[in-house]
């Protein structure tokens, strides 16, 4: 080959990469995602959530020493475009927990938020082997406290555990239980977000307010339920769990 040849292709060369810098500097970026977090704050009636207080519920004196629930089903509806559920996640809320990764998802305003108090029936369901061979940080593996009776009763939805004053003489007389379970305890719960994700972390941060669950119930004579012994206190405490979670923005 010439030099003068050579040269030629060696100029055609850097054109052709000029050319096509050119057009990579022209291409749409890709879509961004950003990270979806969920936190739930505890309160009783509005104020902070604390094991050690004693709170006063539709007039019967009460503490806490427990408030779990499972937080499945999980789905994020954009301002545009199909819902985007999340599949297989399950959060196990509590008031230590703070700030849960649910997904990622494409960058944008998101309207609604979607999901249900509890466990699935199909997985509610689930045989024992099933059950015992979930790896340690799985939130449906065996917790301490527990959040299943056994693997053929299935799992604790919500677990509210404490004493209750049931006479008003201010002292703390006896257990209050309360275990929501079986796939008829299952709540939905829709939220209007108006969130705008973008990228990196962003927190749906809803509020949990303990008190609310119990509206309309007597404490001094119904503060006892495992579901199965008293489907009745069962059933109104999981019909007031959407009043008793909301958005905060």
């Amino acid at each position: 080959m010439t030099k003068s040849k050579f040269s030629t292709l060696a100029l055609l060369a850097v054109f052709a990469l000029a050319f096509s810098a050119c057009d990579n500097d022209d291409e749409t970026p890709g879509i961004q995602e950003g990270t979806v977090n969920m936190m739930f704050e505890y309160t009783v009636d509005g104020a902070a959530f604390d094991t050690t207080q004693v709170y006063d519920i539709n007039g019967t004196s009460v503490r806490f020493t427990l408030a779990n629930f499972y937080v499945g089903g999980i789905e994020l509806m954009p301002e545009e475009g199909d819902a985007i559920p999340v599949e297989g996640k399950y959060l196990l809320v509590t008031p230590e927990a703070g700030m849960q990764e649910v997904t990622t998802v494409p960058a944008g305003h998101y309207h609604m938020v979607n999901f249900f108090v509890g466990v699935d029936p199909a997985i509610n369901s689930q045989s024992e082997d099933d059950f015992t061979s979930r790896d340690a940080d799985d939130p449906l593996a065996i917790q301490f406290p527990a959040m299943h009776w056994n693997w053929n009763s299935g799992y604790r939805f919500l677990r509210v555990d404490g004493e209750v004053d049931t006479d008003g003489d201010g002292v703390m007389d006896d257990s209050m239980i309360f275990h929501l379970g079986t796939d008829n305890m299952l709540q939905n719960v829709s939220l209007v977000a108006h969130k705008d994700v973008e990228k990196g972390s962003n927190m749906l941060h809803m509020e949990f307010d303990v008190a609310k669950l119990f509206e309309g119930i007597d404490l001094s004579s119904d503060y006892q339920t495992h579901t199965m012994n008293n489907p009745e206190l069962a059933a109104a405490v999981r019909d007031n769990i959407p009043a008793a979670i909301s958005m905060m923005h």
